[in-house]
């Protein structure tokens, strides 16, 4: 399984890089000024419509620049099947026929409206409701390859998902919080002030996850003294570089 790693900014780009990642996920009001910045220094780049936008100008980012990704989804609506079909049928009508579909709404419903056929690359939006999304997702045929949109609390269901695409990297710098590996499962981690008295199972977990530091040129010690680009690149060290490794997709995601 394929992660996709959210990217916004060169900030993101130039620590994304530095951990060694393959594959990045570009928004479109994050990417259409500096997505050429992206394309050569990762092995898969995303693109979605994401929020914000019209469809004409991503259409238009699309074919000015379709040889800089590698996938792009269709442009869709949140919760909203029968508009997000209509865009679809659109584009292949003016002749963007590379988009993914994207399933909104009701995944299963939404399937029987589009009809696709076997293998083919279909990307999870959103339901109202998470016990409803994970009942829906247990539910979807087995015959398609499935990308999860921000589905990043699926990160372990790797027979289930082709892909997905999570931002959670970018907690420890931004809320100043992260999941940490640990033995099959995670657990929270605080820094700065909401993590005080938590310094000693920090120091613990990179302990723990040394080797992984060392791979990506963090300091355990820049991380305890908050330092935001040692925070940046955290939870690459102390999550995803440790679970893929375990999970058996390093390579998929890692240039190590």
């Amino acid at each position: 399984m394929k992660i996709y790693f959210n990217a916004n900014n060169k900030a993101h780009l130039e620590t994304l890089q530095a951990c060694k990642v393959k594959n990045v996920m570009l928004s479109f009001r994050y990417s259409y000024a500096n997505i050429s910045k992206f394309h050569g220094k990762f092995s898969n780049v995303f693109v979605v419509a994401g929020n914000k936008t019209t469809p004409e100008r991503y259409y238009e980012l699309l074919k000015k620049h379709k040889e800089l990704y590698n996938y792009a989804t269709q442009f869709d609506v949140f919760y909203n099947m029968i508009d997000t079909l209509k865009y679809y049928k659109k584009e292949r009508e003016i002749g963007i026929d590379w988009t993914l579909p994207v399933l909104q709404e009701n995944f299963l419903h939404h399937l029987s409206q589009l009809r696709p056929s076997p293998d083919t690359y279909v990307c999870l939006g959103e339901i109202h409701g998470r016990e409803e999304t994970e009942d829906q997702i247990r539910k979807l045929p087995a015959n398609l390859k499935y990308h999860g949109l921000a589905k990043g609390r699926f990160i372990t269901q790797t027979k289930m998902f082709e892909s997905l695409d999570t931002s959670g990297w970018i907690s420890a710098a931004m809320s100043k919080k992260c999941e940490i590996w640990n033995n099959n499962s995670t657990n929270f981690m605080f820094f700065g002030n909401k993590g005080k008295g938590m310094i000693p199972m920090l120091n613990h977990a990179c302990e723990v996850h040394k080797e992984a530091l060392e791979m990506i040129g963090v300091k355990k010690q820049d991380i305890i003294d908050n330092d935001y680009y040692a925070l940046m690149k955290a939870p690459l060290a102390l999550l995803y570089i440790p679970m893929c490794k375990q999970l058996n997709i390093l390579n998929e995601n890692f240039s190590f």
